[in-house]
């Protein structure tokens, strides 16, 4: 045929996608009640009904390349109704974490977070590098009173040296920026390439369409529209605040005391002593204020994937890796802090050296693990506002649409 489509199916792709959670796919057949149960699917693309088709066929290119993906917020809306029970919303996170790994540079870092045989080497790297730090420095805790600071303990001589700890993470960090940022790049041509006819119609530019799209994500006004798992939103919206709170702590607190502080003598001109005490310091209050949603948005986000697996979607060890990670980082902060207040010096130090593990866990597999999700939706969703994607279909004058009819009951 002339004028006719080639399919190319890659059966291993379809192997590997159901090896990565979406074990249940091949039980579609096309009924499309996904698609009419989202309710944030875009009414002249809807999914998930085309990527489940292309899953079964085995389409990797066009999956891989597909912006819709990054749209569902596996609110499980589609699952819960599929008269199939074939998961499409676990389906569609499968892509996501193909995705990941497929644009991961470097790629064997992607393999170490996507990969169950990989954990004692995902858990080992960063254990090994704090471990190290200790020991160079002295491998001992300090004893004696407490010394307070304004934003956290002193890590003095003997225990950890503080330039180790501003090296070590400060490189890990920049490391994982300019690894996402190839990352992305890497994703954006990918959708240029592969979406020929949008890429080449009319565009907007990228900074409204970033703006835009930055407008919908930063508010979490989408996962207002998910019912059945909407608790969601509030768990979302708890880790998403809090992670930025810490990190305009950390951010604040590395200009003040590494960088005025250090290099230029100025000690107090952001974060000034409290006469009541370290922890009425603002800046005190907002790091504790922000650990605090962090760590109860995660908290239940991990009671739900372990008391209603069926709203929460099928969890993979790519989900469970990232949930502990940065769930272990959040607790393991807050604890140190605790204790601290407890009087328990030893016990506070070596929390914190705990801490340490894991905060540098989630700088280095920054770009390789689920918290890439929030770069990869920002720019499919930039993009597609780029070329026009997406866009919500007028609905005729004097519509009425037809009464809901009854749903029947899925199939056990």
């Amino acid at each position: 045929m002339a004028n006719g489509i080639v399919a190319e199916p890659d059966l291993q792709f379809t192997k590997d996608l159901i090896a990565a959670g979406a074990g249940d796919l091949k039980k579609c057949y096309q009924c499309a009640t996904c698609s009419v149960a989202c309710r944030i699917t875009p009414d002249n693309r809807p999914y998930p009904r085309k990527e489940m088709i292309w899953a079964q066929w085995g389409l990797k290119d066009r999956l891989l390349n597909d912006p819709d993906v990054w749209l569902c917020h596996q609110c499980n809306d589609c699952s819960t109704q599929c008269p199939r029970g074939a998961y499409p919303a676990d389906v569609l996170k499968a892509v996501r974490k193909m995705n990941i790994q497929d644009n991961a540079r470097p790629s064997f870092l992607g393999n170490i977070v996507g990969e169950s045989s990989m954990l004692v080497l995902a858990l080992g790297l960063p254990m090994v590098a704090v471990l190290f730090l200790v020991y160079i420095s002295g491998w001992s805790f300090p004893t004696g009173p407490v010394k307070y600071s304004a934003h956290h303990l002193n890590p003095r001589d003997g225990y950890i040296w503080v330039r180790a700890i501003q090296v070590v993470f400060s490189a890990a960090l920049l490391f994982a920026v300019i690894s996402l940022v190839l990352s992305l790049k890497s994703y954006w041509n990918a959708l240029e390439k592969n979406n020929i006819v949008e890429a080449r119609g009319p565009r907007k530019p990228f900074i409204p369409s970033l703006i835009e799209a930055l407008k919908e994500i930063l508010p979490h006004t989408t996962f207002k529209d998910c019912e059945a798992n909407n608790i969601r939103y509030a768990s979302h919206l708890l880790v998403f605040w809090g992670m930025i709170g810490l990190f305009v702590t950390t951010g604040l607190v590395f200009l003040q005391v590494d960088i005025l502080g250090e290099i230029f003598g100025m000690h107090q001109l952001m974060i000034p002593p409290s006469q009541n005490g370290p922890n009425t310091i603002p800046i005190k209050i907002l790091g504790n204020v922000s650990a605090i949603a962090f760590v109860l948005g995660l908290g239940i986000m991990l009671v739900r994937r372990l008391t209603a697996p069926e709203q929460a979607g099928n969890s993979s060890y790519f989900d469970w890796f990232f949930l502990l990670t940065i769930f272990g980082a959040g607790a393991t902060g807050l604890l140190t802090e605790l204790i601290r207040w407890g009087g328990s010096v030893g016990g506070a130090y070596a929390m914190y050296t705990v801490h340490l593990m894991f905060v540098l866990s989630l700088f280095l597999y920054l770009p390789f693990s689920k918290f890439a999700h929030l770069g990869y939706r920002t720019v499919a969703i930039a993009w597609g506002k780029s070329v026009g994607r997406n866009m919500t279909i007028p609905v005729a004058p004097n519509y009425v649409p037809p009464a809901p009819a009854e749903t029947p009951a899925s199939e056990s």
